[in-house]
């Protein structure tokens, strides 16, 4: 009877072994599916950082649009992160029990929060905005702000540090976008700079060109809340870069890992801080604004202020 050679059937066993090795390690993978809501370089940029981050022998990022949340097979070990509204309420629909850290510059006040389920809002805190405004000319105390149903949680937060650092807040209530306009007039007419804030019903891409117009119109400087927002003709924006929201999001995930797989909380605010200028609207107000280093140091001076 003729006998297999031994070293055949070493080899085998061997691939076996290694095979089902492989198969319990790509198993036993932590996996983190990073869903946009739209091709925007911003969450382009945040995703990317995060899958930079996040990507290793034992975790595998992939990162998807939210068209494809439905159709994207499910390991037994996932979290996603969900950056934007259309990706936070697709998500939702499709397993509203799903593991999820949501990225926006807003909160969805119908978001549930579980120990699974938290929110890092990437939008500054509304304290910072006054700084900004303060760190760019310690004269500018009368500031109006534009607000809808949308954004009372920001307007709440504004008036407390309004009266903290003893400047004079003026809110103005938009029902309807029908009101904007002549609310708007009002606004840059009786205040010395118009401070913008993440509310959709206002400054959306129906608006912002309009609202820019306005306010230069009256010689008046707005004050945004993105890099993008800058770009498109405020003087400037405090705001939280992509690569920092990619930062952060990938500590709280590796947070979460470590924890047992729950979230130390509930919601997350950024650590770190952008700040962008535009000089070329600046001079044609007739502004000079201080360089961003100088920027940088007068908000950190003014936070450790008592």
């Amino acid at each position: 009877m003729n006998n297999m050679p031994v070293f055949p059937v070493l080899m085998l066993f061997t691939c076996i072994a290694l095979g089902l090795a492989w198969y319990a390690h790509a198993d036993s993978k932590r996996h983190v599916v990073v869903i946009t809501s739209s091709d925007s370089s911003y969450q382009q940029r945040t995703a990317t950082r995060i899958q930079q981050n996040l990507d290793n022998d034992s975790t595998r990022t992939i990162i998807i649009s939210a068209d494809d949340v439905s159709t994207t097979p499910q390991q037994n070990k996932t979290i996603h992160v969900a950056i934007g509204e259309e990706a936070i309420e697709k998500l939702d629909e499709i397993d509203d029990n799903a593991m999820v850290l949501r990225l926006n510059n807003r909160r969805i006040t119908n978001s549930r929060h579980t120990s699974f389920q938290s929110d890092l809002i990437t939008a500054q805190p509304a304290c910072k905005h006054l700084l900004l405004i303060q760190a760019l000319n310690p004269k500018w105390t009368t500031i109006g702000v534009l607000s809808s149903i949308n954004s009372l949680d920001a307007t709440a937060q504004l008036t407390v540090c309004a009266i903290k650092y003893n400047l004079n807040l003026q809110l103005y209530a938009i029902t309807d976008e029908s009101d904007l306009l002549k609310t708007l007039e009002t606004a840059v007419e009786n205040n010395q700079v118009l401070l913008a804030i993440v509310d959709p019903l206002i400054y959306n891409s129906r608006s912002v060109k309009n609202i820019l117009l306005t306010s230069y119109r009256h010689r008046k400087p707005v004050i945004g809340y993105s890099e993008s927002f800058v770009q498109a003709g405020a003087i400037a924006a405090i705001y939280t870069s992509p690569e920092s929201a990619g930062d952060e999001a990938a500590t709280i995930i590796n947070a979460f890992f470590d924890n047992k797989w729950q979230f130390n909380n509930k919601s997350y605010t950024p650590s770190d801080f952008s700040v962008s200028t535009n000089a070329r609207v600046a001079a044609s107000l007739n502004l000079t604004l201080p360089d961003i280093n100088t920027i940088l140091e007068r908000i950190q001076g003014m936070e450790i202020a008592p």
